[in-house]
């Protein structure tokens, strides 16, 4: 004995079209969030550890520029990255760093490395923080990146979105046009 497939309505064909758009919203929102989670709790431990006195031997601003993808903008696209180098002394033996943020994912925010470029000239003295078990890692700005925070707060934001529509598929209210 065989059994026809039941033929869904139009109405419940397009709540589970929104139901599922709202799933992937949410797993996307999850693939972005836990490593920005991660990495912001990671950096906010750099705020418990030890500082020292670092001098710092080379800051510059690298600009970087790249081809636009838009077509009809043909203007590159720049962006600016602060390099630092800095020693300090653990133990009585010397240490030699470059290291800005903690867990940033290689990323900056051009805004901030002028600022950061401003506060830490040439020559200038920082407390930078130490990891306590290994001193050769030393971050000049602890706490979480602000890639890290981004990551998050666009994780929010996305599955936020997923399970709003989510809720409104379930209600019946709006449709996925298909």
């Amino acid at each position: 004995m065989t059994t026809t497939p039941k033929m869904l309505s139009r109405d419940e064909r397009k709540m589970r079209q929104s139901l599922a758009f709202g799933r992937n919203l949410i797993v996307l929102a999850a693939l972005i969030l836990a490593p920005g989670a991660w990495a912001t709790v990671k950096g906010a431990l750099t705020l418990r550890w030890p500082r020292a006195d670092a001098r710092i031997v080379d800051a510059s601003l690298r600009l970087q520029t790249a081809q636009s993808s838009s077509r009809i903008d043909t203007r590159p696209d720049e962006w600016t990255s602060f390099i630092v180098h800095y020693t300090y002394a653990i133990g009585g033996k010397d240490y030699w760093s470059g290291r800005v943020e903690p867990y940033d994912f290689g990323m900056q925010n051009s805004a901030g490395a002028k600022k950061m470029r401003d506060r830490h000239p040439i020559g200038s003295t920082a407390k930078v923080a130490v990891d306590p078990n290994d001193p050769a890692v030393a971050y000049l700005e602890p706490g979480p990146s602000s890639m890290s925070l981004a990551m998050v707060a666009i994780g929010v934001v996305i599955g936020a979105s997923g399970l709003w529509i989510r809720n409104l598929a379930r209600r019946g209210i709006g449709e996925m046009e298909t």
